[in-house]
């Protein structure tokens, strides 16, 4: 039996949503300034962000680029098995401040996938606030 899947975290920060864009757009790349976890690589393919074409890894996930609106959204499309669903960055203006939102979505279709999220339920929560936490340590730079 299928179980939906919707997890998600919010931070707000003190910085404009060009700026917050591009690190989420270098993320895994040669300039990223904010994955946290060194001994965990952040990879995708090089190159600019295009749907269809640039795939990542991190945190035992593989997912292709679905969607990138700038400075609004980037959201990936998890290629996992037993998953089907996305993962993705929302960016929102609220005055002079940026909310950021994280979300994971999606339907966790079989054995494969309840083992998987398992197995990355704790690391959600804690790379995506250490995530947050690098971020608003660059934007104070």
């Amino acid at each position: 039996m299928p179980i939906a899947l919707r997890e998600s975290r919010t931070r707000t920060f003190h910085g404009t949503k060009r700026r917050i864009f591009h690190l989420l757009e270098e993320m895994g790349t040669s300039g990223d300034q904010i994955w946290p976890f060194a001994s965990q690589p952040f990879m995708r393919s090089p190159g600019p962000l295009v749907p269809e074409r640039t795939e990542e890894w991190h945190l035992g996930i593989h997912a292709m680029l679905a969607e990138v609106v700038p400075e609004e959204r980037i959201v990936w499309r998890i290629l996992n098995d037993g998953v089907d669903g996305t993962h993705g960055f929302y960016l929102s203006s609220e005055g002079k401040q940026t909310v950021l939102e994280y979300r994971v979505e999606g339907t966790l279709t079989d054995t494969d996938g309840r083992l998987l999220w398992r197995r990355l339920e704790d690391s959600f929560e804690r790379s995506t606030e250490a995530l947050f936490d690098k971020i608003t340590r660059v934007l104070k730079r």
